[in-house]
Order: structure tokens, then sequence, then C-alpha cells
């Protein structure tokens, strides 16, 4: 396991990690910024849909998170590097954060929806090519979306495996 160094005390360390914010983030005001500027009209952090996602596209049931890479592990996962100080307790936060992604993703797909997760450093870095693929994601979506609704109008019947069954 490779460790990342830490330049901090652990008081400075602890502060800074505090003021870490979970909502409105910088790379999720470029991503606003950037799927406006493509007229695209979205909820933020929209608490009806399960896991809160970063941007919902209710009509195309599309849910956006933008992932921070530090809590969602982006390093651990690429490749293998904890945090110097404290790297079990790390570790283990991000196997949690990772299975509540995938926990959310699973809920989410099951329930009809698509799911798109773009990382923070990516989406500071090259926010139009972020949004552009929200754009292709959410064309995607509006074809499937369009075959469905034509083979329910063809055959009624053919949703009926899902949910209740019909007596």
């Amino acid at each position: 396991m490779v460790k990342m160094t830490d330049m901090f005390d652990p008081e400075t360390r602890s502060r800074i990690m505090r003021s870490v914010r979970t909502q409105e983030t910088a790379a999720e005001e470029r991503l606003a910024t950037a799927l406006r500027r493509l007229a695209l009209r979205f909820r933020r952090n929209d608490s009806r849909v399960f896991g809160k996602p970063d941007f919902v596209f209710p009509a195309r049931r599309l849910a956006v998170f933008v992932d921070g890479d530090f809590w969602h592990g982006r390093s651990w996962i690429e490749n293998g590097a904890a945090p110097a100080t404290n790297a079990r307790f790390w570790i283990q936060k991000f196997d949690r954060n990772i299975a509540r992604d995938r926990l959310v993703e699973r809920r989410l797909r099951r329930n009809g929806w698509s799911v798109l997760r773009l990382w923070g450093s990516d989406v500071n870095r090259a926010p139009k090519d972020a949004a552009d693929a929200v754009l292709k994601r959410l064309k995607r979506r509006r074809s499937e979306l369009v075959r469905r609704s034509e083979k329910l109008r063809s055959n009624p019947r053919a949703d009926r495996g899902r949910g209740r069954q019909p007596q």
C-alpha cells in the first residue's frame, strides 16, 4: 500500500477536513454553469430522488453525481494510495463511501433511472466536456424512453413484470 504524506499537523488537518463542503462544491458549480450554457434545465440535490443526486433531470430520469476525488477514494481506487495519517480509518471510510455509491446506483437503476458519475477533478479541469457527457447521456435516455413508450403503446402488458402483479 502506498501512503500519501500529510503536510499538516493533526489539528490543522482536522480543521481543514471539517470545512470541506458537501453541496455546491466548486466542481458542481462549474458543471452547473456549463449545463446552463447548453440550456439544460435540472434540479440540484433533489431529496425526493434516492441518494440525493447533485443534478437531477426528472423527465429523462437521469441522476448525475459529482464525486469528490478524496472522499470517494479515487487515489485509493486507481493506485492504492491511502493517506499517511490514520490510513486504516480512511481506507474503511473510502470503502464505506464506495459501497454506499454502489447501493445508490443499484436502487436508482432498479427504479428506472440512469446514473452518471463524474470525478470532481475531471469536472474542474474540463467542465464543458463534463456537460457534453451529461448531454450525450440525456440524448441516449430520450431515445431509450421513446422506444420504451412505443413498446408499451404497442403492447400495454409489456411492462407488467415490474412491481405488483395484476390479479
